[in-house]
This record gives C-alpha cells, sequence and structure tokens, in this order.
C-alpha cells in the first residue's frame, strides 16, 4: 500500500447548499490522507496512546469546486522533518486530474502525560525517508 496516496469517492452529504464540496469536507480528506500517511510511518492515532501525533497548524488553498458525483485523488509526501515535527504538504485531484486544493500542515511528536512535544524517533524519521523515496516529484 502506497501512504502517500489516497483515493475517496465523493458522498452526497459532503455537498452544500451551494451544490459543491463543503469546505469542511476538504478538511476531512486532508485528515484522512494525514492519518493513511502517518500509519505508513508509525505515527499511528489511537485512543489512549500516551505519544503520538498532533495538529499543530493547517493552512488549506481552495483552488477549485468539486462536485457529487466523483472520486478524488490526494498526494501527500514530507516537506520537511524537524526535532519534535513534521510538515506535511498534499494536493487533492479531481477524477480529471485537475488540482482543486492544496494543504499544508505541521504535525508535532507529543507526549500525553507530560504536555510537551517530543523528539522524533530515528525509527520514525527512517519510515518517513523510505516513503518519501519515491516521491512524486510533481508534488509541493
Amino acid at each position: 500500500m502506497d501512504g502517500k496516496i489516497l483515493k475517496l469517492r465523493i458522498d452526497w452529504s459532503e455537498m452544500d447548499l451551494l451544490g459543491h464540496v463543503n469546505n469542511i469536507a476538504i478538511s476531512r480528506y486532508f485528515q484522512a490522507a494525514r492519518i493513511h500517511y502517518m500509519d505508513q510511518v508509525g505515527l499511528k492515532v489511537f485512543p489512549g496512546m500516551e505519544t503520538g501525533p498532533i495538529l499543530a497548524a493547517a493552512k488549506v488553498d481552495f483552488l477549485r469546486q468539486l462536485h457529487f458525483p466523483g472520486h478524488i485523488t490526494i498526494h501527500t509526501r514530507c516537506g520537511s522533518i524537524r526535532n519534535t515535527s513534521l510538515t506535511l504538504l498534499y494536493e487533492l485531484l479531481d477524477e480529471a486530474g485537475q488540482l482543486c486544493a492544496r494543504s499544508e500542515e505541521v504535525i508535532v511528536h507529543f507526549d500525553f502525560r507530560q504536555q510537551i512535544p517530543i523528539r522524533l524517533t530515528d525509527e520514525i524519521r527512517q519510515a518517513i525517508a523510505a516513503a518519501e523515496a519515491g516521491a512524486d516529484p510533481g508534488i509541493g
């Protein structure tokens, strides 16, 4: 399974009053891509975890409307890795391959007991490097 690509179906319930996919639904698409990518690199999210990733910042550029019915593809790549955080970059494409939205997120590795950021482990760094070894050149 490729952690950098996620394909999703647009659901009727994601439409808004104006007849296009609601901006919140698009943010949820990026959330699904984030979880998919993080699962692949060992930053799993589950109830009761003591350490793990948290979303610290998110920026979305809405470029083109999406409509039901349809499918989307989200490409994800790691833009940078710091001591306690990483930046993920996303491109959301419609069925025709047109770029509809972009997002940039900062993910912090966090100790929930102590409520402090903690260093990304070497294992996570290696898994990100392996995931990025075949990154799509058109993203970013």
